[in-house]
């Protein structure tokens, strides 16, 4: 393992990877000590190897309007100067106000000549039982679905047992994970899960639930062979996993810019985990998009901003050459608006560059095509400690070029 010196809001986090459900863990204190290592491929896609039918994004519908234009600038705390702003993106209403799904992490694809992001939720409070999903959207100015988009629930094979909110069938069940960071590669979608490592899912293995939108209450498939999904007409099933060890939490996950590595960052509050040193890790990966356990990369930026000097809040992660950029909440300082900051680090440099970033951003996704860093805020009105009954969901691009 290399190292280098220089050395989604985490903290409800929902991991055992047979229960496949994570639970708030602080007793991981980003050690290196024991070396950081990556588990062989684990295949779990026996349960849905058979009676299904799946679909590609293209022939996903998609039910949900977005809002385009300027209005993402409206948002609470967005304070990203005019100049290097070059998209934004609102949700309808209903999911720009939600109380029971958060947004966490984002990606992006180009299929058939259609722009893609992926979006990846939590659910919390009286939904918290439906897990996880992620969200489909079209972002091709001249698509007939332009800025469409569609939920889709993500599952998994473990059945919880003894399921008191909804009723429970076989074959598969919710996928209960904060969800804080998503990784495109080549068909398939990592997700960061806070105490194991990296789930992924194929997205040409999207499901059509035969129940449609009209049952809220129930998940998996009876002895009828009837599909359910809560109210959701799609899923996604988990294909397998990697386990990665002695680098959780794992709050992020991103590819870098020359797609071979992918890089993972551990969320750690600068006020109640001063004392620990939040680090990023880069596992290389292979053709297949197989996690590497040889190669792997070592980062602990640094960051004045905090009384440690050490990056605290890591939401999001980028990685270009010898940099990294580190989406950052929780700075003890405020910038028009918001305490987070996109904060550039290079290796072995004693700080890192900062700049204003929205209040409540996650995570990042640079789609090279057009030089853009993606990004999103998470919060609900009445939700964050800032914003109040103000709206503060968007999603939004910047001109990376004035960020390099």
């Amino acid at each position: 393992m290399l190292t280098v010196a220089g050395t989604g809001c985490q903290n409800n986090d929902i991991a055992s990877v047979s229960a496949e459900e994570e639970r708030p863990s602080k007793l991981n204190t980003g050690r290196t000590a024991e070396e950081v290592s990556v588990n062989a491929y684990v295949d779990t896609s026996t349960y849905i190897s058979s009676g299904f039918s799946f679909l590609n994004p293209a022939q996903v519908n998609k039910n949900r309007q977005a809002i385009g234009g300027n209005s993402y600038t409206e948002v609470y705390g967005f304070n990203i100067p005019e100049e290097n702003r070059v998209r934004g993106i609102r949700w309808n209403t209903d999911d720009e106000t939600t109380s029971i799904w958060r947004p966490q992490g984002i990606a992006g694809f180009t299929r058939n000549g259609v722009r893609y992001l992926l979006v990846s939720w939590y659910a919390k409070d009286d939904a918290e039982f439906k897990g996880s999903r992620i969200t489909l959207i079209d972002i091709s100015p001249g698509s007939a679905t332009y800025l469409t988009y569609r939920h889709i629930l993500l599952v998994q094979p473990n059945i919880p047992t003894g399921t008191t909110t909804y009723t429970q069938y076989g074959t598969y069940a919710p996928l209960k994970v904060h969800a804080g960071g998503i990784a495109y590669f080549k068909g398939k979608i990592y997700l960061s899960s806070t105490n194991l490592g990296v789930r992924i899912f194929d997205l040409d293995k999207i499901i059509e639930v035969s129940t449609g939108d009209t049952t809220s209450g129930k998940c998996g498939k009876d002895a009828s062979g009837n599909l359910y999904a809560f109210n959701y007409r799609y899923i996604l099933p988990q294909t397998g996993y990697q386990q990665i060890n002695n680098a959780s939490p794992f709050s992020t996950i991103q590819v870098n810019e020359e797609g071979t590595q992918l890089w993972t960052g551990q969320y750690y509050a600068g006020s109640a985990d001063a004392s620990i040193v939040p680090k990023v890790f880069g596992f290389p990966v292979d053709a297949s998009g197989m996690m590497q356990n040889s190669g792997i990369v070592t980062v602990a930026p640094k960051n004045s901003l905090f009384a440690d000097n050490h990056a605290h809040g890591i939401q999001g992660v980028f990685r270009k050459g010898n940099r990294t950029w580190l989406s950052c909440t929780g700075s003890p300082s405020n910038s028009y608006g918001s305490n987070a900051r996109l904060a550039r680090y290079t290796d072995g440099a004693d700080d890192t560059v900062r700049y204003r970033w929205p209040y409540g951003a996650e995570s990042l996704y640079y789609e090279a095509t057009y030089g853009y860093l993606w990004s999103l805020t998470e919060y609900e009105p009445n939700a964050g400690a800032q914003n109040g009954s103000q709206v503060n969901r968007c999603i939004f691009a910047v001109d990376f070029s004035k960020y390099e």
